[in-house]
């Protein structure tokens, strides 16, 4: 009886510390800004990414058109739920999302999409065409 209390701590210690030891699937990737428009690499192929398959109906700076304003809607959602919906698409109360899944350029860069639109979302850079920065 012993042995299985200490075996079974031993247990959940482990994998609690597995657990804060990993990143988990909803931590953001960070992005840098310099001088207002310069961005990260990782960012920059978002942005390049983003301003071939969604500006089109999210607007060139994430303003929203015949889609919803990403640059003030992706603080009202979780990460997740973005990289779900650009995965599976979502029907919404004007227009439908088509879903992505089959398009491997999308869904291989959708992390650097959410890190180029985050920074517009948070502020941290305007409604100005980026950089790579240097």
């Amino acid at each position: 009886m012993k042995l299985n209390r200490i075996t079974s701590t031993s247990l959940l210690l482990l994998a609690a510390g597995l657990m804060t030891s990993l990143p988990t699937l909803s931590q953001e990737r960070p992005y840098t800004i310099k001088n207002g428009n310069q961005l990260d690499a990782d960012s920059y192929n978002g942005f390049k990414l983003y301003r071939n398959w969604c500006a089109r109906c999210h607007g060139t700076y994430g303003q929203g058109l015949a889609g919803p304003d990403l640059a003030k809607s992706l603080n009202n959602i979780t990460r997740d739920e973005f990289m779900k919906t650009v995965a599976q698409g979502k029907a919404g109360s004007i227009g439908s999302m088509p879903a992505w899944q089959s398009n491997a350029a999308v869904m291989q860069g959708r992390e650097q999409i959410y890190s180029y639109l985050k920074a517009r979302a948070n502020g941290d850079i305007g409604p100005i065409k980026p950089e790579l920065s240097k």
